[in-house]
C-alpha cells in the first residue's frame, strides 16, 4: 500500500473514533432521576438556608402600637402575663382557719409606726402593702375608707389573703389603721390602680400645715 493510501486510512479510523465519542457522550445516559431529584432537593434546601422566613401582616390590616396614653391607662398593659400563684408555698403561709398569710408583708408591717421613724417610711409601708395586692388582684382594694381598706388587706378578698396582721397594734378598737399620733390615716384612691396616702400629723386634724401626703410616684412626676 501506498504511503498516501495507509494515511487516508489512519485519518478515517480517527475520525470514526472521534465520531463515536461525541456520539456517546451526546446521547448516552444522563443523571438518574433520583440523581436528579437529589441535587435539585439540595440546592433548594440550601436556598431556604440562605434565605431568612420573613411573616407578612395580613392584606388590608394596618396595626399601630399602642400611644404612652394608652398605655397608662391600662395598669395591665406593661406587665406580663401573672404566673400561677403557689399559695402553699413562701412567702404565703395557709392557716388553719382558711386564710393565707402573705408573710413577706405581714413581717413589713411590724415596723408601721416604729420608734425613731419618718411618718414618710410608714407611708412608704403603706403604699408597698397597696402594691402587693395590686400584683395579685390587678387593682387596689376596691375601697375608700379606712376601714374598707383594712378588710380587704386582713383577709376579706377573694383569695382570703392577710397582708396586715388583724391583731397589729396599730389597728383601732374600731378596725381602723392609725398614723403613730392616734389618728387614721386616709386612703385616696386616685384610680383602679393609684392610691395617695396621707397621715393628719402631730396635731391630728386634716386640712393644716403638718399633714403628711404620699403620692404615687407617676402623679407626683404629672403633676410638677
Amino acid at each position: 500500500m501506498k504511503p498516501s493510501a495507509r494515511n487516508s486510512t489512519c485519518l478515517l479510523l480517527l475520525a470514526a473514533v472521534m465520531l463515536t465519542a461525541l456520539l456517546f457522550f451526546t446521547l448516552g445516559p444522563g443523571p438518574t432521576d433520583h440523581e436528579a431529584r437529589t441535587v435539585t432537593g439540595k440546592g433548594h434546601d440550601e436556598n431556604a438556608e440562605k434565605t431568612p422566613a420573613m411573616i407578612s401582616p395580613a392584606p388590608g390590616s394596618h396595626y399601630s402600637p399602642p400611644s404612652i396614653e394608652e398605655l397608662k391607662s391600662n395598669p395591665h398593659a406593661l406587665d406580663p402575663a401573672p404566673l400561677p400563684l403557689a399559695f402553699g408555698a413562701p412567702p404565703f403561709e395557709r392557716q388553719g382557719n382558711g386564710t393565707i398569710h402573705k408573710k413577706d408583708v405581714m413581717e413589713m408591717l411590724d415596723a408601721l409606726n416604729e420608734e425613731g421613724q419618718e411618718t414618710e417610711s410608714d407611708l412608704g409601708l403603706l403604699r408597698k402593702t397597696i402594691e402587693s395586692y395590686r400584683r395579685i388582684f390587678h387593682q387596689n382594694p376596691v375601697a375608700g375608707e379606712n376601714r374598707e381598706v383594712v378588710d380587704a388587706l386582713t383577709g376579706r378578698n377573694p383569695h382570703r389573703l392577710v397582708f396586715l396582721d388583724p391583731g397589729h397594734p396599730a389597728l383601732s378598737a374600731s378596725n381602723e389603721l392609725l398614723d403613730r399620733w392616734g389618728t387614721p390615716f386616709r386612703f385616696h384612691p386616685i384610680s383602679g390602680s393609684h392610691m395617695e396616702f396621707s397621715s393628719a400629723g402631730p396635731d391630728g386634724a386634716f386640712g393644716t400645715n403638718d399633714d403628711i401626703t404620699l403620692e404615687e410616684p407617676e402623679l407626683a412626676q404629672e403633676s410638677s
